[in-house]
């Protein structure tokens, strides 16, 4: 049977014979291997918020060429909230067909994919999709808390097998990233937005762009803004305060704004712990991206912005962040764009970092973090966003 229709419905359920299949149609074991057994080691928590992830070792028996020796699997998360995510934004069907479809148009590096596969989508599936394109807002977010619900029981199976980046070193969004690390970052990021760049394979019907669903997101911005401020309220700055304000009554047209030219291929989580590093830390060298669930079409200071503030320690932001913008700018057109130009780049960083304020007070809001990290990274990334905010002249923002 293929590997393909008889998918695992958690780490737990993996098989040697499944694992042989899926590795053979995958391409990377010939047929005279076959794995007889496998060693599972589960990854740390607070290292997917919406997936499960392991280190899977296998025995092979017979002649399996240049199998791998160790691989990742990686499947939804088992807790109902963050599945629910993953499910109703499509975050598992984006990345499997991302490595399918897309990730062959660009030379940034990334795991390679052994195997990707994921069941049909039901009708039950789709629900949540058709709520989110075709009833207004207020009632979609009304109903949300239903749908998520429902969506956290969907027992649709997603599986990729991805590369081990074992020998590679991770960011530490916690500890933050050095100036120079930055740089490597928003080189490659520049390179892949480049790949992508008003690209006919924007219009995959399974990608999400970045203005939909804005008016219930909108909605759930301010549904979660009292707990926001509940949490981290008495640290915010009144120029703080002042960029929440804005937020709140520009919230749509802002993302409406982000979803036009310039459009590329956003990663959608760019951010220190899904980056690997080949070099010492604190120092640059190449680098290779990892999770690419929340992909989304829209201009790439979506991913710009939610990279710098909330990835590196305050003091290093504030004397670096406008020259690392230059950094990615230039490399956007070292790689071939044309008619960006510096100034239109930096206006959108801008709109950028006030995206980050609208999606960081949803997210603080809906992801179940049970892991003491989990819970630390969303804080730091929050904090370091706001008090990035701070220094935004609204009087000069322009939608």
């Amino acid at each position: 049977m293929p590997a393909s229709s008889a998918l695992p419905s958690s780490l737990a359920a993996i098989t040697p014979e499944w694992l042989t299949a899926a590795l053979r149609e995958g391409g990377s074991l010939p047929a005279e291997g076959r794995v007889v057994s496998f060693e599972l080691q589960r990854l740390g928590a607070g290292e997917g918020f919406l997936g499960e992830l392991a280190r899977i070792r296998p025995r092979y028996e017979g002649e399996p060429g240049g199998a791998p020796a160790t691989f990742v699997a990686k499947m939804p998360s088992l807790v109902p909230e963050n599945r629910a995510l993953g499910v109703v934004f499509t975050a598992y069907e984006r990345e499997i067909r991302f490595y399918r479809e897309l990730a062959s148009l660009t030379d940034v590096g990334m795991p390679r994919c052994y195997f990707g596969g994921l069941d049909p989508a039901s009708t039950v599936d789709r629900a949540a999709e058709r709520v989110l394109k075709g009833l207004p807002s207020r009632l979609t977010a009304r109903i949300l808390g239903k749908v998520m619900r429902e969506a956290g029981k969907s027992k649709r199976r997603f599986v990729l097998l991805l590369e081990d980046l074992d020998g590679l070193r991770i960011g530490d969004q916690m500890r933050g990233l050095s100036v120079a690390e930055a740089e490597a970052a928003l080189r490659a990021l520049a390179r892949f937005h480049a790949a992508y760049w008003e690209h006919a394979a924007l219009e995959q019907p399974w990608l999400a762009t970045a203005d939909m669903g804005a008016g219930v997101a909108h909605e759930m911005f301010r549904r979660a803004r009292p707990a926001l401020e509940a949490r981290f309220g008495a640290g915010f700055s009144p120029d703080a305060r002042a960029a929440l304000e804005w937020v709140d009554a520009h919230g749509p047209e802002l993302l409406q704004r982000l979803a036009v030219h310039p459009r590329t291929l956003n990663h959608g989580d760019y951010r220190a712990d899904n980056i690997f590093f080949d070099s010492a830390p604190g120092e640059a060298g190449d680098v290779t991206l990892i999770d690419f669930q929340a992909l989304t079409v829209g201009c790439p200071m979506i991913d710009v912005a939610y990279f710098i503030r909330p990835n590196m320690n305050p003091a290093d932001a504030n004397t670096a962040e406008l020259g690392l913008v230059d950094v990615y700018h230039r490399t956007l057109v070292e790689a071939g764009v044309s008619g960006y130009s510096l100034d239109r780049c930096r206006s959108d960083y801008v709109l950028g970092c006030l995206w980050v304020v609208h999606r960081g007070v949803i997210l603080a809001n809906m992801l179940e973090l049970s892991d003491g990290r989990g819970v630390a990274l969303l804080d730091r990334a929050v904090e370091r966003a706001m008090a990035g905010a701070s220094s935004i002249d609204l009087a000069a923002v322009h939608l």
